[in-house]
């Protein structure tokens, strides 16, 4: 269902209720791990910055140099943390290594890789996992990213986000994202300003990441593979299957290092060879646990629904401290494995081709007696605090009865409740913010500026097109469009044929017609932020052939 512009203004007065929202208290105490940003040392040459943001960076300080772990989230963030950096040292920076793609470790690179001397270090995959983040699915990540990490709660909903003290990339922060300049595949020493490292390939929580072990001071940092709480098996912003036994083997070589510091790239660092080993052996096997029962519930023929009904982590994981579920959660994770292994069918016929929603809703409201009837057993379930079961009647009777005032509230009330007590802050923050945005709050949506474009290459904004096609609008059409592009020489065909978009790297003899530009006026045209007939008046987009069948391709794309 859909709530109309209108309908958002009507309980736009309930957004107070949103600036008080109790919270789970062990997540409360969870934000002591990061409340307050500080610098710590870890041991001679190596710092962590904590709680800048929602990612941690790392200062190495080398003879005649520095070497810089992520890069944080945004400009503005990464400013902060280089300026408190420079109170212990003016060396020059030599070398930016990213631990992994994901947004909060990337996006403040320019500050910190300011000039074409430094180095970006990183797995020869993550350069394809940021353009497919960024560019292919962006609006779909980035919305659900914003509820999964409260970016837009007010003060009051918002507790912590789990891992770090909350997500500061939002609509109005200055990305810069720059792509690695040295890759590696499996493993490399290097040696950089003096300070002897290794790279290490250790996929877990994403599929690049890398760990970076300091012999000499017997330090490692491990990046997003351990921190200190459950984790994330699968992420509610949306992730594509993490093989969480490749996440185990990952952490099995933390322990055959036995490093005497461990810097994870969210929350405190840990020091002792013992107590790093024997919580990264709690870490792992809560891992494993999980990935085991699933399986065995699996084999035995259960659904999800079923296996986590009876699953629990043994006590004395499920009490660590390090498997508190402020992030990931044991439910999560089940279905992820189940996914990951056989797909979306759970083997239940009766969920192979379900009803569509109306028509479920529809049958259920017969079922209770009528729509009047079903909204009566919603508002018993909101009295009784039933709130998971009213906020499932609230999907059927939106369907039949969208603009009902009371049900939206209802919703609302639901929504808020199950936030209010969920002990993972991405299940709160997720929850809330999908109140709120049912009470008017309109989630700013991120838009990529021109620099950032920049570095994104061409032939991935192609890819990206392909999506936006209007099925309905083309399924009739058959055009062939040529794109030629100056700066670069490059040339393509995009044949759009009866709902299908096909790229190819060639300018076929057939074009109805040839857009000839820059790739960077084409990327700021793909991206919405220059307009197509701008462009062709201020000439930094010339057309050979037919504007009128030009005009009409692009209006299937939206």
């Amino acid at each position: 269902y859909r709530v109309t512009t209108a309908q958002r203004q009507v309980y736009a007065t309930m957004s107070t209720m949103f600036e008080t929202i109790t919270a789970h208290p062990q997540l409360s105490a969870h934000s002591e791990e990061f409340k307050t940003p500080q610098l710590r040392k870890v041991t001679d040459g190596v710092h962590v910055a904590i709680g800048y943001d929602l990612a941690n960076c790392v200062l190495l300080e080398g003879e005649d140099g520095l070497v810089i772990i992520d890069s944080l989230g945004s400009t503005e963030a990464a400013k902060e943390v280089l300026g408190a950096f420079r109170t212990l040292t003016d060396k020059p920076i030599k070398a930016l290594i990213y631990t992994h793609n994901h947004t909060d470790h990337i996006m403040g690179a320019g500050v910190f890789a300011a000039t074409e001397d430094t180095q970006i270090i990183a797995h020869e995959s993550l350069a394809g996992q940021v353009e497919k983040i960024v560019n292919i699915i962006r609006p779909v990540i980035a919305s659900r990213s914003m509820r999964q990490f409260g970016v837009h709660l007010h003060d009051g909903g918002l507790v912590n986000a789990g891992i770090g003290p909350r997500l500061r990339t939002n609509h109005k922060s200055t990305l810069r994202y720059l792509p690695p300049t040295h890759t590696y595949a499996n493993r490399v020493a290097l040696t950089i300003a003096g300070i002897d490292l290794e790279l290490i390939h250790a996929p877990g929580e994403a599929d690049d990441m890398t760990y970076v072990w300091l012999p000499q001071k017997d330090c490692l940092i491990s990046g997003d593979n351990i921190y200190k709480t459950f984790p994330n098996l699968y992420a509610i912003r949306g992730t594509a299957y993490r093989d969480v036994m490749q996440w185990v083997r990952s952490l099995d070589i933390i322990r055959q290092l036995r490093p005497a510091h461990l810097v994870p790239t969210h929350g405190q660092p840990l020091h002792g060879a013992a107590d790093i080993y024997d919580t990264v052996t709690a870490y792992r096997d809560g891992i494993q646990f999980i990935h085991d029962q699933t399986v065995r519930g699996m084999n035995k023929g259960l659904t999800p629904d079923e296996i986590i009904a009876d699953l629990t982590l043994p006590a004395h994981l499920a009490t660590h401290r390090y498997l508190r579920e402020h992030y990931g959660t044991l439910a999560w994770s089940v279905r992820s494995v189940f996914n990951g292994y056989l797909g979306w069918f759970d083997g239940n016929p009766a969920t192979l081709e379900p009803l569509p929603p109306q028509a479920r809703a529809q049958r259920l409201a017969a079922l209770a007696g009528g729509t009047a009837e079903l909204k009566v057993q919603m508002q018993t379930a909101i009295q009784a605090a039933d709130w998971q079961w009213a906020l499932e009647l609230s999907d059927s009777l939106l369907q039949l009865l969208p603009d009902d005032e009371d049900i939206v509230a209802w919703r609302i009330s639901a929504l808020v409740a199950l936030g209010a007590n969920h002990s993972s802050a991405n299940g709160r923050n997720y929850y809330l913010m999908c109140a709120q945005e049912l009470s008017g709050f309109e989630t700013p949506t991120i838009t990529p500026t021109a620099d950032f474009l920049n570095v994104i290459p061409i032939e991935s904004f192609f890819q990206a097109m392909r999506a936006r096609l209007n099925p309905a609008k083309s399924i009739e059409k058959d055009l062939k469009i040529g794109f030629r592009f100056a700066d670069s020489g490059r040339v393509f065909t995009a044949h759009a044929r009866h709902g299908v978009l096909e790229i190819s790297e060639r300018l076929d003899d057939d074009t109805v017609a040839t857009l000839h530009t820059t790739e960077q006026v084409w990327k700021e045209i793909g991206a919405r932020l220059r307009k197509p007939l701008k462009a062709l008046l201020r000439r930094e987009l010339r057309v050979s052939g037919s504007y009128r069948k030009l005009w009409q391709f692009l209006q299937l794309l939206n």
